[in-house]
């Protein structure tokens, strides 16, 4: 047995070492057999030839794009749709109730928030976080933050539930005259890996320079 696994694993180390040897070698394929199993997260296994393999790994790969092109469609057409919605609030309150309570479900995601590290934020619906908390988030004003949610920071301590990952897309502070950023949370990973990241900075980018429009026009 001690032979046997010692040879294996010379073999994984020479494979590694020779990336191209199966280009050099192809005959060698034919001969060879490849693991296959029914289902994700099955036990039930069945022994194929490298065409099979092959075949099988690309309809596995091309569902996944298909999905993900799905997705990301279905996306955007959220997007679209919620920013052609927030454009026809006239209101501030109103505006920022919106993110916090509609936007989430008409997204998808879990929740919304408006961070800042004004406490005028709170009456609206908002979180206050002090200042040194939320600088290195905001200190460029271009940020956005895609990750597994920092707990450290607090941002979705008041909530009920656990938020796994999060979106951190910094707005004008001058909508507060504070730091101030939307937090978009998700009990999933979605965002993890920067997935429509073009399409989350493109709708704050629209919330914030809205929300400047409509308070300058309130403060008349």
């Amino acid at each position: 047995m001690i032979k046997k696994n010692k040879s294996a694993q010379q073999i994984s180390q020479f494979l590694l070492n020779n990336p191209n040897y199966f280009v050099e070698n192809p005959e060698l394929l034919k001969k060879l057999k490849f693991p296959l199993f029914e289902e994700k997260n099955s036990d039930k296994l069945n022994i194929v030839s490298f065409k099979d393999w092959i075949i099988k790994a690309l309809k596995v790969k091309q569902k996944k794009i298909i999905t993900n092109a799905h997705l990301n469609f279905l996306t955007q057409t959220k997007i679209h749709s919620v920013i052609l919605e927030i454009i026809r609030i006239n209101e501030f309150e109103k505006l920022l109730r919106y993110i916090v309570k509609k936007l989430p479900e008409k997204i998808g995601i879990d929740c919304s928030l408006i961070v800042s590290s004004s406490s005028e934020v709170i009456k609206y619906g908002g979180i206050y976080i002090s200042r040194d908390k939320i600088e290195d988030i905001t200190i460029n004003k271009r940020t956005i933050i895609m990750d597994a949610v920092d707990q450290s920071i607090g941002i979705f301590d008041s909530l009920s539930y656990k938020i796994y990952s999060n979106a951190l897309c910094v707005i004008d502070e001058t909508i507060f005259n504070s730091p101030t950023f939307l937090a978009f949370g998700s009990k999933e990973k979605i965002f993890i890996n920067n997935k429509g990241s073009d399409l989350i900075s493109f709708f704050a980018e629209i919330f914030s320079e809205h929300c400047k429009r409509i308070k300058s026009i309130e403060e008349i």
